[in-house]
């Protein structure tokens, strides 16, 4: 059985034109290849293509295009919501300039965001509030970190990479110096609130309400982590899901190349909220 799929709109790289992304999938997870039209009759036409009508299945966001084609509609299932929502992260990776890192990389941040957002660190401790984190392996540096979770409904995780730092981004931004503290150097993860089609596939797939947008800062601006700055960044997330006020150091190992990092974080005390 093959399940049919829409993610958009999703804007054209050489403009602002907008279009539909469609996908076929196999109800194991395996896409065809994604279609790019307007409109959900052209695009459903396309993906019918070499498959027999009977072999496909509409999601119920397809309903009115998939009465007009005879097609029946269906909730699909766990593995085929699974590799949507890959997909739709790899895209919206794509227009934030990530997809460098890969789809590997994608998923294993999808992954550990979910673990993440799950855990709710930010119930616990603020965004004041500075972790140990010490690594280990082929990257060797001691961070300092900290979450966060802002009213806009954004969350993440921060590493610096100089200690004190969180303290003086709090300085920095008392005195109004916010665009210089985003100067500070560190590596991060937010969980973002768009774009829509992609924290609808993730939640669809029962993933973190959230979009993973790795990035880096420093003097030169807002970048892309390097790979290995990455596993550290998943690695750390991880870690962090699996602390709570009675276990406050935890150790997460992760694969990088042919070595094994090791990140070890140590929380404060937790903040008690009201």
């Amino acid at each position: 059985m093959f399940y049919l799929f829409k993610l958009g709109p999703v804007p054209l790289s050489q403009g602002t034109t907008q279009v539909q992304v469609y996908l076929r999938i196999s109800e194991s997870g395996e896409p065809a290849a994604p279609v790019f039209e307007s409109d959900d009759v052209t695009g459903l036409r396309t993906l019918l293509e070499g498959v027999e009508a009977a072999e496909v299945r509409c999601e119920p966001a397809l309903t009115a295009a998939a009465e007009g084609l005879g097609l029946m509609v269906e909730a699909p299932p766990s593995q085929a919501l699974a590799s949507c929502a890959a997909i739709a992260t790899f895209l919206a990776w794509g227009q934030r300039g990530l997809s460098g890192l890969g789809s590997d990389k994608a998923l294993l941040f999808v992954q550990a965001a979910t673990e993440y957002w799950d855990a709710k660190p930010w119930t616990h401790w603020d965004d004041s509030q500075p972790f140990e984190v010490a690594v280990t392996g082929p990257l060797n540096h001691a961070f300092e970190g900290c979450v966060f979770h802002m009213g806009d409904g954004r969350a993440g995780l921060a590493l610096y990479f100089k200690p004190g730092a969180l303290q003086m981004l709090m300085e920095m931004q008392a005195r109004g110096q916010g665009e210089v503290a985003t100067q500070l150097p560190a590596i991060a993860v937010t969980l973002d609130t768009s774009p829509p089609y992609a924290v609808a596939a993730l939640t669809a797939a029962g993933r973190a309400p959230r979009l993973p947008l790795p990035l880096k800062t420093g003097p030169d601006g807002i970048g892309v982590p390097s790979p290995l700055e990455s596993l550290v960044l998943v690695a750390a997330l991880r870690a962090v899901a699996r602390l709570s006020p009675t276990q406050r150091e935890v150790l997460s190992n992760v694969v990088a190349g042919d070595a094994e990092m090791q990140v070890r974080v140590r929380a404060p005390a937790p903040r008690v909220r009201n």
